[in-house]
């Protein structure tokens, strides 16, 4: 994972990339890590991992064939 840039409208955070994939957090956590797909974003002493819209599209696509 690398770090993004500031801008907040092209991010997504993990809670939110679990809701719109349907992942449970644990799951998109490991596919997160399987794929390298996320970025820390920093803000003040918090980390975060987020993800871009294009990280979501293939960490989806992922995941949908995983299932077949």
């Amino acid at each position: 994972m690398s770090e993004l840039g500031t801008n907040n409208s092209s991010i997504i955070d993990e809670y939110q990339a679990a809701a719109l994939v349907g992942l449970a957090i644990p799951e998109l956590r490991w596919f997160s890590r399987m794929l390298g797909l996320g970025h820390k974003h920093i803000s003040g002493s918090s980390v975060r991992t987020v993800f871009t819209y294009e990280e979501l599209k293939r960490l989806s696509s992922e995941a949908a064939t995983s299932d077949e």
